[in-house]
């Protein structure tokens, strides 16, 4: 973070200074007081759980050099003299109104991604290839919310030329307000899905959602969108501003053809741009990472990077950890790991990465429960079931919920084998004790369900094949 001094805190805030010199400089921002560093502000954030007041003096005795607290906090004895207290009338509307008041400052060019599914994926490939040739900050981990954006956003400093950050949404208006403190100059719009149904009454209604980045973006600001999804591109022909597109299909700007999954760590392409038409090979299987890479390499064509520099760099990036790498046993089996989320557009995308992946003799899906899907969940699980019959998958095991639909769309497409659990502690050790040399394991399912549990039993029984994870070297 820029380092700030208490006094900055105060204006940005529109808070009171009651405790502790104007001068004292922070050094980070935190609303954890278990990830707090030393020297950072504390936000005391009244959240509908946690409220965090009740951790002012954890944050204090880990090292917390300020608290923002809300007026009439009474601090339990003696305030610490060499700390800083300031009082705001709400501690979430203080953090936003900070973040905006170090963005407003900082001179950089700020691009937001969103869209239904690869946002975590897309900015760290764009941060990634940008960074070949720019000073980049990029936000830390999945801070992509009404609290995470901000805490990213603090961490701009001026000698970054470049910030790469994400926006994601469950209701409406809340893109918007993102970009109400962020102030993105360039939007990158990935797709559409039916997610967070259970909020939206349509996925029409999401894309309205989806729509707030670009209709947050200046006059003179640029949109890079996927030209495969109608409802992007019918966004991106309402934006008054420049626009690039990218895609698979021909009237993509930036595109990719002839995609080949040669393995598990390797995926051929044809890349097309502005000014180059060649081969590329990204270090991983899927068509889907293929579609997150391409935004970047959009931007750094536009912003004059040659096209050799990005070629290599696209053969450089990693995916995410729990978010597609692939892990292979010595026992002779791998899993590609996408535990962290799920919806159904990814699912299927995952289970088409699954079926093309050569040289496995059997391959598994375990699906935990796709949430947040309202009245069409059973029926988006049962079509995700046979689809994964249909792509030659031999094995799904469900876990969760109405991921019960998924194995039932499996068996009656023919996969008698399937099994569904309850829970992902269950499901692990069926799961371990179902795999064989030769398989090819996809994990994936939404966060509240934890696949990352199944993995984890996978591991804790199971040695890595040495240096043939591409999620332990990413």
């Amino acid at each position: 973070m820029t380092r700030l001094s208490a006094a900055e805190v105060q204006a940005g805030t529109g808070g009171t200074l009651v405790c502790g010199a104007g001068a004292t400089l922070l050094t980070g921002v935190s609303i954890d007081s278990r990830t707090l560093l030393p020297g950072d502000l504390f936000f005391a954030i009244r959240g509908p759980r946690l409220d965090g007041h009740r951790f002012i003096a954890a944050a204090l005795s880990a090292g917390a050099r300020g608290v923002v607290a809300e007026r009439g906090y009474r601090h339990p004895g003696p305030f610490p003299p060499e700390c800083v207290l300031i009082e705001v009338d709400d501690t979430h509307g203080a953090l936003k109104a900070l973040a905006g008041a170090v963005r407003a400052g900082w001179p950089g060019t700020l691009v937001a991604v969103t869209g239904s599914m690869g946002k975590t994926t897309t900015r760290r490939f764009a941060a990634g290839l940008l960074s070949r040739a720019f000073p980049v900050h990029q936000a830390p981990g999945n801070f992509n919310n009404l609290y995470g954006l901000p805490l990213a956003l603090t961490g701009l400093e001026p000698g970054h030329r470049l910030g790469v950050f994400e926006m994601g949404m469950s209701a409406s208006g809340e893109i918007a307000e993102m970009c109400r403190i962020a102030r993105p100059d360039v939007g990158i719009l990935t797709n559409v899905a039916p997610v967070h149904l259970e909020f939206f009454d349509s996925v029409d209604a999401i894309a309205r959602a989806k729509a707030e980045l670009a209709e947050g973006l200046p006059p003179d600001g640029l949109l890079v969108y996927n030209a495969d999804d109608k409802r992007v591109a019918d966004i991106a022909a309402r934006y008054r501003g420049d626009t690039i597109s990218f895609g698979l299909s021909p009237a993509a700007e930036v595109r990719a053809e002839e995609i080949q999954v040669l393995g598990p760590e390797a995926t051929r392409f044809t890349l097309t741009c502005p000014g180059y038409r060649g081969p590329v090979e990204l270090p991983f299987a899927g068509a889907h990472f293929v579609l997150d890479a391409l935004p970047g390499v959009a931007l750094g064509r536009r912003w004059g990077m040659e096209p050799e520099t990005l070629v290599a760099g696209l053969r450089e990036l990693r995916p995410a950890e729990m978010r597609g790498g692939i892990l292979r046993f010595a026992a002779g089996f791998a899993v590609i790991d996408d535990s962290y989320n799920s919806n159904p557009g990814a699912l299927m995308g995952m289970i088409d990465t699954l079926a093309e992946i050569p040289c496995f003799s059997r391959r598994i899906l375990v699906a935990g429960e796709m949430r947040e899907l309202g009245k069409e969940s059973a029926g988006l699980h049962f079509e995700c079931g046979i689809f994964a019959a249909r792509r030659g998958v031999d094995l799904v095991i469900g876990v969760g919920g109405d991921a019960a639909e998924i194995v039932r769309g499996g068996v009656e497409s023919g996969l008698t084998g399937s099994r569904f659990f309850t829970d992902a502690e269950t499901a692990a050790g069926f799961v371990a004790e179902c795999v064989r040399p030769g398989d090819l394991v996809l994990i994936k399912g939404s966060r509240g369900v934890h696949m990352e549990k199944i993995v984890g039993n996978l591991r804790s029984r199971f040695p890595l094949s040495q240096g043939l994870s591409m999620e332990k070297n990413g």
